[in-house]
């Protein structure tokens, strides 16, 4: 064996000795959590789809009262049936709609915030829970979201703008909307 040869050889070992090392020896990496890390996802209602008996939707103008029975969802003020897929689908995107966090001013803004008169209103009848309220106002200034309060309390939200996408689909479905 050449000089050279076991020089490289002894070197080669002296590498996978110190690396062997290094990886067992290194501690974990410890990542610091951000503050949108630490934000866990909130929705804005927690509710199960079937428990919701009624809905009662002020949207555009038009007011749509839709009451679940026996046979399906109906339009309360003519009795009427409405769709069970467009119920359920709009049911669905409001149990996903999220809270996109709280914006400062609050109650003491509510008309410059689009909330007083609200341009939208929506209460939920719900089996087990009670009553709850979502309270829709203007768009915000970049027009991604909407400025909301849910349930009347003091702290003025935002939501994301496709809740009245899903107001309108339901309005249309039923005929109050052309």
């Amino acid at each position: 064996m050449s000089t050279e040869f076991r020089r490289v050889l002894i070197l080669g070992l002296l590498a996978v000795v110190l690396g062997g090392y290094a990886y067992v020896t290194t501690p974990e990496k410890k990542i610091l959590e951000t503050a949108t890390a630490k934000k866990a996802e909130r929705p804005v209602f927690d509710f199960v789809v079937d428990k919701v008996q009624k809905i009662d939707a002020v949207f555009e103008g038009k007011h749509l009262v839709c009451q679940r029975t026996h046979g399906g969802w109906v339009n309360s003020a003519d009795g009427t049936p409405i769709r069970q897929d467009v119920m359920e689908d709009f049911l669905g995107n409001l149990q996903k709609l999220l809270d996109l966090g709280e914006v400062e001013g609050g109650i003491e803004q509510l008309s410059e915030f689009g909330l007083r008169p609200p341009a939208s209103r929506l209460v939920l009848e719900i089996e087990g829970i009670g009553v709850q309220v979502l309270t829709i106002g203007k768009n915000n200034p970049v027009q991604t979201s909407l400025y909301a309060q849910v349930n009347d309390a003091p702290q003025v939200i935002l939501v994301g703008s496709v809740i009245n996408w899903d107001l309108r689909k339901l309005f249309t479905a039923t005929g109050l909307i052309g």
